[in-house]
Order: structure tokens, then sequence, then C-alpha cells
């Protein structure tokens, strides 16, 4: 019994060496020839492929994927793959991409746009719309007639560009007139001579009253109206129910 203990015993110890032997030959031979991939983010090819090279790798450049960043300078390692302090074999390659730097901005043209599009389009490109300057000039288009700086100029991100925007014309203000019981061909045509614009008209019946006779405005009478204003009208329909033509 005691021989048997014995056999047993001496060959658990024999299996258990020989499994210990196979797995420290196993980590020698796979585990004990990985190097250590070192740090290539922020130095330049060169620089990367010599310390490559001492650790027995290669460096691969990814030059497809180069991309713009604030905070690596162009031409230096933006990203690596396997990343550093990960094993690698002897000759392996460590994949790196290159930064292409900041974004180099410029200042878009806002000619002929009003503050608030002229403010989106800046945004876009990372800039800012600054100080809005404004005058009146009948002869000028509405919108950004001048900006600082000028279109196509190089830019920082964050910089405000100052424009200079004309708003046509002068605005007329008027009290607006009672124009209820009244022609409301002649209605229009009298705000049309000023400048003031009239929409389409809205068509009541209403007993006793000539057709195409003003029964409500809006703006009511003795409304400050300026010219940026739409001037409603509310018409009587002619007896039959249907909504008289205007007349030429």
């Amino acid at each position: 019994m005691a021989r048997l203990v014995f056999r047993l015993l001496y060959g658990t110890l024999l299996a258990a060496v020989f499994v210990g032997a196979v797995w420290f030959g196993f980590r020698r031979a796979i585990v004990g020839r990985s190097v250590t991939v070192p740090e290539f983010v922020g130095q330049t090819p060169e620089a990367a492929q010599k310390a490559a090279r001492a650790m027995g790798l290669r460096v691969e450049e990814q030059t497809g994927r180069a991309r713009y960043d604030e905070r690596i300078p162009s031409g230096r390692v933006l990203l690596q793959d396997p990343e550093a302090g990960s094993l690698a074999k002897p000759l392996q390659a460590v994949r790196v991409v290159l930064s292409l730097g900041p974004r180099a901005l410029r200042v878009p043209e806002l000619l002929g746009l009003a503050p608030r599009a002229a403010a989106v389009k800046l945004s876009r490109e990372s800039l800012e719309l600054g100080p809005v300057s404004w005058y009146r000039d009948p002869t000028a288009p509405q919108g950004i007639v001048a900006q600082e700086p000028e279109p196509d100029v190089p830019a920082v991100k964050g910089e405000a560009v100052r424009v200079l925007t004309s708003r046509g014309g002068p605005e007329l203000r008027v009290l607006m007139p009672d124009f209820v019981g009244q022609d409301a061909q002649a209605v229009r045509e009298r705000l049309e001579k000023f400048g003031f614009r009239v929409g389409s008209a809205r068509f009541e019946s209403y007993d006793g009253v000539r057709p195409n006779t003003v029964l409500k405005q809006f703006p009511p009478a003795g409304y400050p109206l300026s010219t940026r204003e739409v001037v409603s009208l509310t018409l009587s329909r002619s007896p039959e129910g249907g909504a008289p033509a205007p007349r030429s």
C-alpha cells in the first residue's frame, strides 16, 4: 500500500515538473521575446523610426489618415497602434497617423448677408461676429457692405469679424390714417405710393355697404406705421357673395 502511494506521489511530482517546464518554455519562447512599444505620439517620423529600430520594431505610416489637430504640430505622430506600453513581437509594425496641425482658418466673405446669417456662417468656421455698425443709404442694397478683416484673410480660432451694414433708405413712419368706409383701391394706391405694403385682402358680407369698401384695417388708425410693416384690410363683398375684382 505504501509503495502504491509513493508511486502516485512520484507520478504527480513528475507531471508537475513537466507542466512547469512546458509553461516556462512557453513564456520564454512567446512572452519573453516580446518588447514594450515606446511612446511615439508627438515625435517626428524619423525619431519614431529610430526609437522603433532600437526596440526591434518597425513604424508604418498611415498616409491616408492624417488629420488636423489643435495640440500636435503638423508632421508629428498623432496616433499609434499598438498603443505605448503594449507588448509586441520583434519586427512587428507599429502603425502611426500623422497630424496636419491646427486647421488653417480664413475669413469668409459676408458681403450682402444680414448680420444673423453672417453670424451663422462665421460660426461654421470657428469665428465670431464682432461689432455691427450700420447706416442708411437709399442707393445701397440692404445687408453687409464692408467687413474687417477682409475676405480670405488668415484668421485664428474665435477671432471676431467686424461688419458695416446698410439698412437702405430712411425708415418712414406715419400715423396710420382711418381708412374704414373708403374705397379699397384708392387706399391701396395711396399706401403704395408712399412705400407701404398692402397684404392680401379678406372679404366679409355687410349689408348696405358698397362692394370693395374697407370694413376693418390693421394696424388700427393712429398706429405709428413703418415701411417694414404690412397693412391688412378687410373688404366688403358684392351682394351676390363673390369677392369683387380690384379696379385698375
